[in-house]
């Protein structure tokens, strides 16, 4: 577990935070009294103590670097980075999907969680102590039709993660992956039922999980019980 500061508040960096699980997660580990540094490529929706929220689009090495630098300027440390920001476009046909299409997708889920994690790193590393949590999707496990790109990156996430995990364990890091099912955001709301239905019927637990559920499952990756768990990918509903 990271080692508490001084005023008992553990640091969360948090990308994607302006809606659907970033923005839940967020407001959890507030919840819980931590110190929250979130961004996303818009404004700021949380508007509470702790929280502090920086515009950015994590694909932009730069800016990412300035970003992690300005919050070890805050506070010192980060003690958590949940790599969360993604992009997650309509099903297309790979005869159809366009080089600018699968070029988005694997700038922002890719190559924007790759150097979150790197630059989170070089922070933690300082302390020897710290958790990386990126995230992938139940996309990679079904196999989809018109999903080559974002499953593509999805599973790079789950490859860079297990070395990463190798490289960092001696230095105190832990990295993980977590693959949620669906979940009721207003992106997956959008959807309509039709299309709902049909990805539920494929999952192994046939149903939709909860912030909750999520949020208890990162929980245990940053507690000291899961200071033992790294490069590992936790499927929720789904047996992959």
């Amino acid at each position: 577990m990271p080692k508490v500061k001084q005023n008992g508040k553990l640091v969360i960096a948090i990308t994607g935070t302006s809606r659907g699980i970033g923005c839940g997660v967020a407001e959890h580990f507030l919840s819980k009294g931590w110190l929250v540094e979130g961004c996303s490529r818009g404004s700021a929706v949380l508007k509470k103590p702790n929280y502090h929220h920086t515009q950015l689009d994590v694909s932009d090495e730069d800016g990412v670097r300035s970003w992690i630098r300005s919050i070890k300027r805050r506070h010192g440390r980060i003690d958590v980075l949940f790599n969360n920001a993604g992009l997650a476009p309509a099903a297309v046909p790979t005869l159809t999907t366009s080089a600018s299409l699968l070029h988005d997708v694997m700038k922002t889920n890719v190559i924007g969680s790759f150097l979150t994690a790197r630059e989170a790193a070089l922070v933690m590393a300082g302390r020897k102590s710290g958790r990386i949590i990126n995230v992938s999707s139940m996309a990679v496990g079904l196999h989809e039709e018109g999903t080559a790109a974002y499953s593509a990156s999805k599973s790079a996430i789950v490859e860079f993660t297990r070395i990463m995990a190798k490289e960092l364990a001696p230095l105190g890091i832990t990295c993980n992956v977590i693959a949620p099912s669906m979940i009721k955001t207003t992106a997956v709301e959008a959807l309509g039922e039709a299309v709902i239905s049909r990805a539920l019927s494929k999952l192994t637990i046939k149903r939709t999980i909860t912030m909750e559920e999520i949020c208890h499952v990162l929980e245990f990756l940053v507690s000291p019980q899961g200071g033992i768990i790294t490069g590992q990918t936790i499927h929720m509903g789904l047996v992959s």
